[in-house]
């Protein structure tokens, strides 16, 4: 592994650089469900722009270093121009279809409200933002200052110039957050899709 990538992406092993969808899954399948999560960063995000301490502020530190993995194996996705879509398309009516749109629809209305459709239909539209909004690197620092501000009783939206772009980027983690849990699930289901046999 060369040293350029070891310094892009510091927090994912080699075997993850190499295969993103391995942290991925044992992230969200092993680690903590989509709405524990989304709580937790939301937790870290109100602590970072108040003076209070909001959530279980010994978890502030895991999560920040969970939310760099997120970012790196999205970025990785975004520089490869890889594409998922938790869709199904219309015009198969077969019943297998039907019950995954169905399952899909129940997935969106639960745990993806942040995400538009066509980010729903195409995981990349969201990375192209999120990457054009900030550098992975202008993340990282975001995401350092978050955590720091967290544990001071200086607030985050005191020390950057638009205070109001805090709400832009809890709003961005939202939807990193899904689209990470959407790659999982589309994932699962394509695993499912070449393993089952119709007799």
């Amino acid at each position: 592994m060369s040293n350029k990538r070891n310094l892009r992406y510091n927090q994912l092993t080699d075997k993850q650089i190499l295969n993103p969808h391995t942290f991925i899954a044992d992230f969200c399948r092993y680690e903590i469900d989509i709405e524990a999560f989304r709580t937790q960063i939301h937790d870290l995000i109100r602590s970072a722009c108040s003076t209070i301490q909001h959530g279980k502020s010994e978890e502030y530190f895991y999560n920040y270093r969970c939310l760099l993995k997120l970012l790196e194996a999205g970025h990785i996705f975004f520089c490869k121009g890889t594409k998922f879509s938790l869709h199904c398309a219309s015009s198969n009516a077969s019943p297998c279809a039907k019950d995954l749109t169905r399952y899909y629809n129940v997935l969106i209305s639960t745990h993806f409200k942040s995400l538009s459709q066509e980010e729903i239909k195409n995981t990349h539209c969201f990375f192209k933002d999120f990457f054009s909004f900030l550098s992975l690197n202008e993340w990282r620092l975001m995401l350092s200052r978050i955590v720091e501000y967290a544990y001071r009783q200086t607030t985050i939206d005191e020390v950057i110039e638009d205070g109001s772009a805090m709400v832009i980027v809890k709003e961005y983690l939202e939807k990193l957050i899904e689209v990470i849990y959407l790659i999982d699930i589309t994932q699962t289901v394509l695993y499912i899709s070449n393993t089952t046999t119709v007799n």
